[in-house]
């Protein structure tokens, strides 16, 4: 199966990305309230990217992710800070290749947006034990940090590291 990792560009795509994910907020994760969730899922669209994953042979979208550069405390003004808001892949298409794919194409995304993001972060559940898996592998990258703020986890990643680490992920996913 093939995908297509595409940013949003044209406001059909920017209704596609939305559609997408308000079709699915009750799986995204987010522990807000719908109109918290919008906010979030929304703010890719004016303050960085939203991208498409779309599956090649049924032109279906299978996938969102958005991001957004600088952080509310610093008022935006800390670009090289790039906060991913959002990244859903439906659950039956959930696996490592897709993972090491979109990894690889919203890093792609990140670095043609703004050429400067020397951080990515991540908020999620500090509870989600599954959530918790999957962000430990970018935990045991260098510089990488975990904070909790009530009941959330904020995962800081070095831009560097991570685009290491998606480079190695997406060798290791082609080689299986």
């Amino acid at each position: 199966m093939s995908f297509v990792f595409r940013t949003s560009e044209f406001e059909m795509d920017h209704e596609a990305y939305m559609n997408f994910l308000l079709r699915h907020h009750d799986q995204l994760n987010l522990p807000y309230p719908f109109a918290l969730k919008l906010s979030f899922i929304g703010s890719p669209l004016f303050l960085g990217k939203a991208m498409l994953v779309i599956d090649e042979e049924s032109y279906e979208m299978v996938g969102a992710a958005g991001f957004g550069h600088g952080t509310g405390p610093g008022e935006y003004e800390d670009r090289h800070i790039c906060q991913v808001e959002v990244a859903y892949i439906v659950e039956g298409l959930r696996r490592t290749s897709l993972f090491a794919q979109g990894l690889r194409a919203l890093l792609e995304a990140i670095r043609a947006d703004n050429p400067d993001v020397r951080q990515v972060q991540f908020w999620i559940s500090a509870s989600d034990e599954r959530l918790n898996r999957l962000f430990a592998k970018f935990l045991a990258l260098p510089g990488a940090s975990r904070s909790i703020v009530n009941d959330l986890a904020l995962i800081a990643v070095p831009f560097d590291e991570l685009d290491a680490y998606a480079n190695r992920l997406r060798r290791l996913a082609s080689a299986g």
